[in-house]
């Protein structure tokens, strides 16, 4: 018996008509396919669209007082954390203020602890606390939606003049 064995890189008339430089650019096409879905699956699972350590960051103030964690990347209308971190204070009542486009995009489901008081105007929230509760310093947690996707930006600030900006961006 004969052997009809073929060679790959030939071209064929029998029993289909082919042309091996178009077969192989496809091939290649195929294999940048495929890298590229990788890449995909990998960075969506290290947080480059949503909860992971791409994602994660933190902003610390310049004297070191004020610390905010944050998600750099957020899902709209999917669940966010921000963690407000406070270094010991001094004084009667202690402020925290939010402000920037971030705080108008943003639906606020929670806050704990829950502050003495909250006041919102002029695209910000400020938050009051009795700073007694806060001789060893503090954490103050935010959790809440992105409404509508897009670059949203943040400034925190506290009553001792410490302030942090970061953004966020939100994909739909």
């Amino acid at each position: 018996m004969e052997n009809f064995q073929q060679d790959e890189d030939k071209e064929r008339h029998y029993p289909v008509q082919e042309n091996m430089r178009w077969q192989r650019i496809e091939w290649r096409i195929q294999r940048v396919g495929y890298v590229l879905l990788l890449a995909i699956v990998v960075s969506g699972a290290c947080g480059l669209f949503s909860k992971g350590f791409l994602s994660d960051r933190h902003a610390v103030s310049p004297n070191g007082e004020l610390r905010v964690e944050y998600e750099r990347f957020a899902r709209q209308q999917s669940d966010v954390t921000m963690t407000i971190r406070l270094h010991p204070l001094r004084g009667g009542l202690y402020r925290i203020t939010i402000s920037g486009n971030g705080v108008d995009n943003f639906q606020l489901q929670s806050i704990q602890p829950q502050p003495l008081r909250a006041e919102s105007r002029d695209h910000s929230l400020t938050l009051w606390y009795q700073t007694q509760s806060l001789n060893h310093g503090a954490s103050v947690w935010l959790g809440g939606q992105p409404q509508t996707p897009g670059k949203s930006t943040f400034a925190v600030s506290d009553s001792e003049g410490a302030q942090v900006q970061f953004t966020q961006w939100v994909y739909p």
